[in-house]
């Protein structure tokens, strides 16, 4: 497994955190669109975000920020993050055995 796929679920889940906390911010925010963020397979691993504004109908700001939705989001970037850490070290524990092997 290369480590840049884990590095960029770090990266994602970084981004991700971004907007749901922009989203969040700007829950009173009058005529406010939500973001949404699409992760997308890299064609040689890992993934990357896109970005669209949420069709979803307006609350009484007249915006469409949905605070549980983005409670939820990131509370799973947060375990998004540590799985890729996770594997990251274990990348790097797996390399130092190796050479420990050939030492």
């Amino acid at each position: 497994m290369n480590i840049n796929t884990s590095l960029s679920g770090i990266r994602n889940a970084f981004v991700r955190q971004d907007v749901a906390a922009n989203n969040i911010a700007n829950i009173n925010t009058k005529n406010y669109k939500q973001i949404n963020v699409v992760n997308e397979e890299q064609k040689n691993g890992g993934v990357k975000a896109t970005f669209n504004k949420s069709k979803a109908a307006p609350t009484h700001n007249k915006n469409n920020v949905n605070l549980a939705q983005q409670m939820v989001s990131q509370m799973n970037n947060v375990n998004q993050e540590k799985a890729n850490v996770k594997v990251v070290r274990a990348q790097n524990e797996m390399i130092g055995s190796l050479i420990d092997l050939k030492a």
